[in-house]
């Protein structure tokens, strides 16, 4: 059995006994439970057609009294209010501002007693008279009262203790008792839980504890009676994680959160204090988030291994009652068995991702996130490698360089991740190896000159060489002189020819 079915079944048990209302069977009691505190409805619903009546009319001669007749110890009668056809209402000193007809209700014939808020005190028989022109027509409703009450009242604390009990003023003892919380049955049991007559004791609040508490109340005649209460248990978020995984050089946030707000519960003073188990004093200076009484996290800047380890929340309300909640940082690491910071092609080299702090629950993936200068290269995701702690190179090669990425996974998923940039210098006899684009315009340079050169040398040594017919080069001289000698001659010829 769970809250919902025994809210649903209460909803219905009121429902049913509107219908009988509606009835309006002369002298018979109906019953209705209410927890105290809360607002209580005692029905009355007459037909207008039994009223045979027009709305105006009946709205104008009505007259609406109800009357306290408390148990059936008591005689005596009291007012608890009254309207007269004029409209003016009269209403008793003991629920004087406390009751109410809801007027619109009387178009209808709607004539329910409405108490808010339920004292126990209110309990006992009500009866409503209602009369127009010579005919009276009752309702009677016998009301009862269920109380759950928190001792203390609260606010209430982690770590604190808290006693509730559950009462009713139904003439009978119960003869068995029930608690629900969060629609599970509470099993009384040596431990937090410790059953007492009508109440429960909890020792050791924690903030899961809050919540609605369901107080089922069972009767020898088959009767039962539900009353809830909220509970309100002021500690650490559920939600705060207890391991916060960094990688070194990153900032860290260790958070410490409250799940309410303390100054929404009357608690003014609220103080807090971080401390880190390894040393007495931390780097940082704890900040409350964007200023609220709930959020106490702590910042990190640029984190290292010294750095790892337990941090200590302390939050202190009213100067009274102290709650620490620990938190452990975790730093993530890559190292290298490699002794210089660039590898040699052709190496065996091994890439190991650390955790300064494990809970066995953590597994790890390598993955390639591309080629080219660091960082740019983790733009261009690549496939996985391995799902291991330690990636192994049997033989680096120039393909392996570039962005490598540890990312750490626990049950709910990623968690944290670190890059490691690896950098590869290849050998000299490598064919592999690529030429410098800078040396290949000085290569095609050199050549062409070599190439000048050549020939400029060449056409040199055949000026030099000697002619292949020498008879020719001795009868230019001879024709030189002639030339001077018969110069007109020449000119004639030249003439003739022209």
């Amino acid at each position: 059995m769970n809250s919902g079915f025994l809210f649903w079944t209460l909803a219905l048990s009121l429902q049913l006994t509107n219908a009988r209302n509606i009835a309006g069977v002369p002298g018979e009691e109906y019953k209705v439970w209410a927890k105290e505190g809360s607002q209580a409805i005692l029905p009355c619903i007459l037909s207008p057609q039994k009223l045979k009546s027009t709305w105006r009319q009946l709205y104008k001669g009505l007259v609406v009294r109800w009357v306290w007749h408390g148990d059936s110890s008591h005689k005596r009668r009291r007012l608890v209010l009254k309207m007269e056809p004029s409209g003016l209402k009269k209403m008793g000193l003991f629920t004087k501002h406390r009751t109410t007809v809801w007027d619109p209700g009387f178009l209808r014939g709607n004539f329910s007693l409405q108490i808010d808020p339920l004292l126990k005190e209110d309990a006992g028989i009500y009866e409503a008279l209602v009369k127009y022109g010579r005919n009276l027509w009752h309702c009677k409703v016998k009301l009862g009262v269920v109380t759950v009450a928190a001792s203390p009242p609260g606010p209430l604390v982690e770590s604190e203790a808290v006693k509730l009990s559950c009462s009713s003023t139904h003439p009978e003892k119960p003869t068995k008792i029930c608690w629900f919380h969060a629609d599970v049955l509470v099993h009384p049991v040596t431990g937090r839980f410790i059953p007492l007559d009508h109440s429960l004791s909890i020792s050791r609040l924690v903030s899961s504890d809050s919540g609605p508490w369901v107080c089922e109340l069972s009767f020898a005649s088959g009767e039962r009676i539900y009353a809830t209460h909220n509970l309100q248990v002021i500690g650490f978020a559920e939600t705060m994680v207890s391991v916060v995984y960094t990688a070194a050089g990153s900032d860290a946030h260790l958070p410490c959160a409250l799940n309410y707000n303390p100054t929404d519960y009357g608690i003014s003073k609220v103080a807090f204090h971080w401390s880190y188990m390894a040393r007495e004093e931390i780097r940082a200076m704890p900040i409350p988030s964007h200023g609220r009484n709930r959020h106490f996290s702590l910042h990190l800047p640029a984190v290292g291994l010294e750095d790892a380890g337990q941090y200590l929340c302390e939050i202190t309300l009213q100067d009274t009652t102290t709650i620490t909640k620990n938190v452990t940082l975790a730093v993530m690491t890559v190292t290298t068995n490699a002794e210089a910071a660039v590898v040699t092609e052709g190496s065996h080299l091994l890439l190991t991702c650390n955790l300064s702090y494990h809970t066995g629950n953590e597994h790890f993936q390598w993955r390639q996130l591309g080629f080219g200068s660091w960082p740019a290269a983790a733009s261009s995701p690549a496939e996985v490698s391995s799902w291991e702690s330690t990636l192994e190179f049997p033989a680096v090669s120039l393909n392996d360089g570039g962005t490598w990425e540890c990312s750490v996974y626990g049950p709910d998923g990623q968690l944290a991740s670190i890059q490691y940039h690896l950098e590869i210098a290849g050998t000299q006899t490598s064919s592999s190896q690529p030429v410098n684009a800078k040396v290949i315009p000085g290569l095609i340079l050199a050549f062409v000159v070599l190439v000048a050169l050549v020939l400029a040398l060449t056409l040199l040594r055949k000026r030099r060489a000697s002619p292949n017919f020498p008879a020719l080069d001795r009868m230019v001289p001879t024709l030189r002189e002639k030339g001077v000698k018969s110069g007109d001659q020449e000119e004639k010829v030249l003439k003739i020819e022209y």
